[in-house]
């Protein structure tokens, strides 16, 4: 399923965008969900992640380059794409924001059609080399995306992985396993029972991690020092990629 976002103030834009998101998922049979929102404060304070925001940057209050920078900042991993009347902002949104692209309003339909079709197959590849698996407790296979990962805890010889979507117990792995295996991934060991997502770490004290989705992991002395180093070295790239890790 692809997730589609529209933050846009005015009602007739933001209607022609939606009704050319959906023209466009019915025709090509894309499986697809849309969440609509008017301000860029209601977008981020919906915690809505989504795979593809349409983004208009003339907004009251926040404007969309500061939510871009919010969002950068989130380290979301999100394809905005710029809607806008004022071409000469384009600069500040690609040097600074490291968008996908943008559409000058008014938007005309074929030019949108070619950026969603760009956009969709960019988030399609993502997640094609952005996936792993493991086996359930169950004996099913759990395909999931590295993005959609908090943590994984080792409890009671099994593997607890926390996702956005909910919890899985996994089966015949080993918590080193796992950190070796997700270490390409930005993943590192906080804890000898805990493997977590350093995107996805919003603050660290000395013996605890407050992980995004508001959970608490612990964070090992012994590890503390090389652990804080990873995670700079994490933030430092985010910053350098526009605050994300990846293409985007």
């Amino acid at each position: 399923m692809i997730k589609i976002a529209i933050c846009e103030d005015e009602k007739d834009d933001c209607i022609r965008i939606q009704n050319f998101v959906e023209t466009y998922a019915t025709q090509n049979r894309i499986d697809y969900c849309l969440e609509l929102f008017t301000s860029g404060e209601h977008f981020l304070e919906s915690r809505f992640i989504p795979d593809i925001l349409f983004l208009d940057i003339m907004m009251n209050k926040k404007d969309g380059i500061q939510v871009g920078d919010d969002i950068r900042r989130r380290k979301e991993k999100i394809i905005i794409i710029y809607t806008t009347s004022l071409s000469e902002k384009m600069a500040i949104a690609f040097n600074q924001i490291h968008s996908f692209g943008y559409l000058v309003k008014p938007i005309e339909e074929n030019a949108f059609y070619k950026m969603l079709s760009d956009a969709i197959m960019q988030v399609q590849e993502i997640k094609k080399l952005d996936t792993v698996t493991f086996l359930s407790e169950n004996n099913t296979i759990i395909n999931l995306l590295v993005t959609d990962i908090y943590y994984f805890e080792y409890l009671d010889r099994k593997i607890k992985i926390v996702a956005k979507d909910g919890t899985y117990i996994c089966i015949k792995e080993k918590i080193g396993d796992i950190a070796e295996k997700m270490d390409k991934y930005g993943f590192a060991m906080s804890h000898q029972s805990f493997v977590v997502n350093l995107y996805y770490v919003d603050k660290i004290t000395l013996q605890t991690l407050l992980m995004r989705n508001g959970n608490e992991v612990s964070l090992a002395q012994k590890r503390a020092s090389s652990f804080r180093k990873r995670l700079m070295k994490i933030a430092k790239e985010s910053m350098n990629n526009g605050g994300c890790k990846g293409t985007y």
